[in-house]
């Protein structure tokens, strides 16, 4: 197979989680939150994290190093 054909795959469940949840979530949980982040990347961060069978300390250290998934995320910041 070439290299340019593979995908990767935890950045297609990214997309995938990303575009599902903002179909089906609000943006924000209430209109006075902080809104630091959206709803949807808190939903993908924890389907990351079941995907991944880790902990959320676990996928955070993971998206710390992936300026990918990051993108993909539309992070600015890292939940703590």
């Amino acid at each position: 197979m070439n290299e340019s054909n593979k995908k990767n795959v935890l950045l297609e469940v990214t997309s995938l989680a990303m575009k599902i949840s903002r179909k089906y979530v609000e943006p924000y949980s209430h209109p006075k939150s902080p809104q630091k982040y959206t709803q949807s990347q808190l939903l993908t961060i924890l389907i990351l994290r079941a995907y991944l069978k880790t902990t959320y300390r676990g996928i955070i250290e993971i998206i710390e190093t992936s300026d990918q998934l990051q993108k993909r995320l539309l992070l600015k910041r890292l939940p703590s």
